[in-house]
């Protein structure tokens, strides 16, 4: 049972590489079967379909992410050190696959039309997504390194909305300057809501990506 998991793991790893690259539609059981090396029937035999293909997917990158970017930001202290620390792993997983696109964003997209089980379960993981940033934020504002009267719902719509748009920018425009004004929005954003008593500015040693 385990080498069956550690297979299907193994090919899931792979899928979400060609969707990093190539979008979900572009990737079929047969696309996926000769990245593989597998035959199409021994790839559908783990899947069923291709609509239930992409909805493993789409989990497989939230088990990901959720490990890579949230769980590994646990040993950082509570607080503003944590919330950078989620930032600037969420920018490295964005990286992985040779870079890419975001699997959620691409999946958004491509789905944004089409109602159904796929696009359910990307609204599901949007939702955990951000209820993870959001309680990231709560403790910023707990342990006094953003504004207490602030209100945390807007707070995760700016961060979130700041850093999709900087994944989108930077892959579209290809600009090598992307790095440098993500830093000074990142900024602003943590200067903003700073509390009023302290006149430390909070700065981000964000790496540039």
């Amino acid at each position: 049972m385990k080498t069956i998991e550690n297979k299907r793991a193994n090919i899931l790893n792979t899928a979400l590489g060609l969707v990093r690259n190539l979008g979900f539609e572009s990737v079929s059981i047969a696309t996926l079967a000769k990245e593989v090396g597998m035959s199409k029937s021994g790839l559908f035999a783990h899947f069923n379909s291709k609509e239930k293909m992409h909805i493993m997917i789409l989990d497989h990158a939230a088990m990901t992410f959720s490990e890579e970017v949230f769980r590994s930001a646990i040993h950082h202290p509570r607080g503003l050190p944590r919330l950078k620390a989620i930032v600037e792993n969420w920018l490295v997983w964005y990286q992985k696959d040779d870079g890419g696109t975001c699997p959620f964003v691409a999946a958004s997209v491509e789905y944004d039309s089409k109602p159904g089980p796929v696009k359910d379960r990307i609204k599901m993981h949007t939702r955990q997504l951000i209820r993870g940033l959001e309680k990231a934020i709560s403790l910023c504002i707990e342990e006094g390194h953003l504004q207490a009267h602030s209100s945390t719902e807007q707070m995760t719509y700016e961060l979130y909305s700041l850093i999709i748009g900087h994944l989108i920018y930077n892959r579209t425009m290809e600009f090598n300057s992307s790095g440098e004004l993500f830093q000074k929005a990142l900024e602003g954003f943590f200067d903003f809501y700073k509390p009023e008593d302290n006149g430390e500015p909070c700065g981000t040693n964000i790496k540039k990506h």
